[in-house]
């Protein structure tokens, strides 16, 4: 197993905010840039909250606006339908004032019959006399009645207008605030990913200078800090920045040569004849896969020594050597790479190579093969020799 198999393990991401404890080797300013970004991101977060609440409060009103709005067509349907019996009632009074008005046109133009009806005995003109208040009283309050209806008609026209328009208006108003109140959140969201993602580029790059400190002075734990604290922000890609920076700059502590036995020489052979080979998860067979173990358990076993299978069982079971003492072919162990707080991975001491005597041979991590690689010491634990 390795580090940058791809495995976080407890380093995963906590949160942007509250991930990171910033160990002191980077610059004042560094750590400034830092407290500036993240406070910008306090400042824009609470604005979002605050825009979210009043996007929700507004489409609560806008809601209510539609519903009102609703309510209100449905009024109107009931006002236009007595709009429309209130103009059938007034042209039904509107042609009975036109009879009565032409009836007392006629009873007027034969006022002297009319008046020479009333020298005549009650009995003999009483259905005229009645005939003639009815006609002309109802004159009067049929006009009365017309000009009713019709304020009454004009008065409902106007209501449905204005329900119609305050509705209307306010509908339009509660859609223009929502819309607003979304392009606002859009705005400040945009903003807070640009921030965001700022703030973590600067983490990383802190924590890049903070790990290769911490290398200079030999100081594990500081270490292993920065690499959590960077993939806590950006994952496995942000641990490699910082274990890269780490080797780079840890000062060599291993001395070796290219020297050693015939064993170690053939088995280092055998792990060479596999350079290219895809790592494998569990592989353990020639030309077509290995894990970091089983690689070195089948190179070993090319030379004559059968070793256990996994890291774990091989750093307990093999012969402990210094590392001022290192030889082809000797395996170096490192403890809790992926955070399982085991021994999880092992390589070959190459002895010499592309990084001289600081040389390695391994398999990695899954979507890489075997290969050479510079010999680095975070997490190393210690050498073993079969």
């Amino acid at each position: 197993m390795n580090w940058v198999r791809g495995r976080v393990g407890p380093y995963a991401v906590a949160g942007l905010m509250a991930a990171t404890t910033l160990v002191a080797w980077a610059s004042p300013a560094a750590e400034a840039g830092i407290a500036q970004t993240r406070a910008e991101i306090a400042t824009l977060s609470a604005n979002l909250a605050r825009q979210q609440r009043l996007s929700e409060t507004t489409a609560n009103a806008y809601d209510a606006a539609q519903v009102a709005f609703a309510n209100i067509t449905v009024n109107v349907k009931k006002l236009r339908r007595r709009e429309t019996q209130k103009r059938a009632a007034i042209a039904a009074t509107s042609t009975e004032l036109v009879h009565a008005v032409v009836r007392a046109y006629v009873l007027g133009s034969a006022l002297n019959q009319a008046i020479a009806l009333f020298t005549q005995p009650v009995t003999s003109s009483d259905a005229r006399t009645v005939l003639e208040n009815r006609a002309i009283g109802d004159l009067a309050s049929i006009r009365q009645r017309y000009e009713h209806e019709k304020r009454s008609l004009d008065s409902t026209i106007a209501q449905v207008a204005a329900q119609r328009s305050r509705a209307h208006f306010q509908e339009n108003t509660m859609r223009a605030l929502l819309a607003q109140n979304v392009r606002n959140e859009n705005s400040t969201r945009a903003t807070l990913t640009i921030v965001t993602q700022s703030l973590k580029k600067q983490i990383i790059s802190y924590e890049v200078q903070a790990g290769a400190a911490a290398a200079r002075s030999r100081d594990v734990t500081a270490q292993q800090s920065a690499v959590a604290a960077a993939a806590a922000v950006g994952g496995q890609p942000a641990a490699n920045l910082v274990l890269a920076a780490i080797q780079a700059a840890t000062p060599p502590i291993i001395t070796g040569g290219t020297a050693g036995s015939a064993a170690g020489r053939k088995a280092l052979a055998a792990a060479i004849s596999q350079i290219g080979v895809p790592y494998v998860w569990g592989g353990e067979t020639p030309g077509r896969g290995f894990d970091c173990s089983g690689l070195v358990q089948w190179a070993w076993a090319q030379a004559g020594y059968q070793i256990p299978r996994t890291t774990e069982v091989q750093w307990p079971a093999l012969h402990h050597v210094p590392l001022t003492q290192l030889q082809p072919g000797d395996l170096l162990f490192y403890w809790n790479l992926d955070g399982d707080h085991l021994v999880d991975h092992v390589v070959m001491y190459a002895g010499s190579g592309p990084w001289g005597t600081n040389t390695i041979i391994a398999a990695a991590s899954a979507g890489t093969r075997i290969s050479f690689a510079p010999l680095f010491t975070f997490g190393l634990v210690g050498a073993a020799r079969p």
